[in-house]
């Protein structure tokens, strides 16, 4: 019982204090307008939902309790499990970054008691969010107007059966992640997110077993498949889905009234095994956890001793110049230069021997396999050095002394900007040259802005954030939709037809011309406290 109060504790002090921070306003804010987005009006252009389209129509069930918390339960899964899991992963890291690692692993507190509780404060914070979303779908039940009988019991159901264990999923993988050495850092953030892709790849296309679906999303899709089918006829061989848009709605909407949904034991046993698997998980990960790893590195037994053998030497008297105020000294490309070191230094070499050898590829490519390939890997690959572009001096604690320097303080961000800009130039360095030799000289243009772009939106989210995983989070998923998947309205590189014929990354070079004067604007006020 002893173990339980600490895991209880633990947990609700983490929560306690994670909900102060600024990141839980934020994420609030983001699940109400995704929940927003997830029940369109009949004449919206812009939305996030589940879509079942036929021949120009849009598919949907009634807005009421049935129908707005199967579709909100399965969008918040979709959500959650992605964008939740940023914000949870930094739980044990927390420890070492508020000061009381130390007092944390003097305390004596099991491992697996240290983990669970963490675990468990995670979990809280995402059923705060889940709370947001049932309670803005409350609201949206009766903004929409289609119907007025509230079923508490109806709209809670599959996000008590689905929601919640897919909650706790995240809250566990969030907590190894932290525990693996090579996951903790960035790179584990690009990892997850192909994670997940993999696994809800995996949980749709797996038809034979239910025990595949680890969210539970395609089991919330199957229920109102089934429902679509029993009230349409054209979708009596669709098994498919998407969550999304499928183009403005102008009134071409035929609705169905969703009264139940069949929910079998089959379903309660594949989420009672899943919240099962990641309890074992767990219990796994706290073999590996060690109290000891709270505390922060002790300075090397070389340096102490360095320390102790040094003597006082005094200096002879000095006669200092006259300082002259109206003399101002100021090395724009000494700076530019050391900046640009920090970036160059910054990967390993099995980084640059990835790009060489994309590079190399780039010359013998052509079609899908340069812009849906090479290209996007050379572009995701620098994450991790556009993300720390104005965040590392704060993670060494230089940013206090750096300051002292009136240059420094004027133009750091530009000169942080150019140091990224020239380093995203030489890794395209072959992308160029293969447009050069193709003649799309207005793709190596495209490659210049989205050089420009990238590397202010990465300074722009640092400033703002104070951390490279906010960066992370946005790129990745920009990215993901625009670069990979070939959305022409986010492709910042001009990759698609679409895309180059609408000039979409002009767009996106009057975003990062904005973005530079926000940041250095957000500089000069946070600059003003010093």
């Amino acid at each position: 019982m002893n173990s339980l109060h600490e895991i209880y504790y633990i947990g609700i002090s983490d929560f306690l204090d994670r909900i102060r921070s600024k990141t839980t306003l934020i994420i609030s804010l983001l699940m109400m307008y995704i929940c927003y987005l997830f029940f369109p009006e009949n004449n919206s252009s812009f939305y996030y939902t589940l879509t079942y389209s036929f021949e120009g129509y849009f598919y949907r069930g009634v807005y009421n309790s049935v129908w707005l918390g199967w579709v909100s339960t399965m969008a918040f899964i979709s959500v959650v499990t992605l964008i939740g899991f940023y914000f949870v992963r930094n739980s044990i890291k927390r420890e070492k970054e508020l000061l009381i690692g130390e007092m944390t692993a003097s305390i004596g507190t099991k491992s697996w008691v240290f983990i669970f509780g963490k675990a468990f404060g995670n979990l809280l914070f995402l059923l705060t969010q889940m709370l947001v979303v049932v309670a803005i779908t409350v609201l949206m039940q009766f903004a929409r107007g289609e119907s007025y009988y509230l079923q508490p019991i109806k709209l809670l159901t599959p996000f008590l059966i689905l929601a919640v264990p897919a909650c706790f999923l995240t809250a566990v993988i969030a907590i190894i992640f932290e525990i693996i050495p090579f996951l903790r850092n960035s790179f584990g953030n690009v990892v997850y997110f192909f994670t997940w892709s993999g696994i809800i790849i995996y949980s749709i296309q797996n038809r034979t077993s239910t025990l595949a679906d680890v969210f539970g999303m395609n089991t919330a899709a199957k229920i109102i498949s089934e429902q679509l089918k029993h009230a349409f006829k054209e979708f009596s061989n669709i098994d498919s889905f998407s969550l999304g848009t499928s183009g403005p709605l102008h009134g071409n909407i035929k609705t169905f009234i969703m009264n139940n949904a069949n929910l079998g034991f089959n379903i309660l046993f594949q989420r009672l095994f899943w919240i099962f698997i990641g309890i074992l998980l767990l219990f796994l990960a706290s073999m590996f956890f060690k109290s000891n790893s709270l505390i922060r590195t002790k300075p090397s037994t070389i340096a102490n001793k360095l320390t102790k053998e040094a003597k006082y030497i005094p200096c002879k008297k000095t006669v200092l110049t006259k300082i002259f105020e109206n003399k101002t000294y100021m090395n724009n490309l000494s700076i530019l230069k050391s900046n640009l070191k920090i970036v160059v230094v910054s990967p390993s070499l099995y980084w640059y021997a990835a790009i060489i050898f994309c590079s190399i590829g780039i010359f013998f490519a052509n079609g899908d396999n340069l812009n849906k390939f090479l290209i996007p890997t050379i572009w995701i690959l620098p994450v991790f050095i556009w993300s720390k572009l104005s965040t590392v001096q704060r993670a060494f604690n230089m940013e206090d002394y750096l300051l002292t320097y009136k240059n420094y303080r004027n133009i750091e961000p530009l000169n942080s900007a150019a140091a990224g800009i020239l380093f995203t130039v030489f890794i395209n360095t072959a992308v160029i040259i293969k447009f050069l030799l193709l003649h799309n000289f207005l793709g190596i243009l495209y490659i210049l802005i989205g050089s420009f772009f990238v590397n202010t939106l990465g300074i722009f989210i640092g400033n703002i954030a104070g951390s490279s995983t906010a960066f992370e989070i946005t790129y990745i998923i920009l990215w993901y939709l625009g670069i990979l998947n070939s959305l022409p309205s986010l492709d910042f590189l001009g990759l698609t037809t679409k895309s180059a014929m609408f000039h979409i990354p002009v767009i996106f070079l009057v975003i990062g011309a904005c973005l530079t004067v926000a940041s250095i604007v957000i500089k000069n006020i946070r600059l003003k406290s010093y």
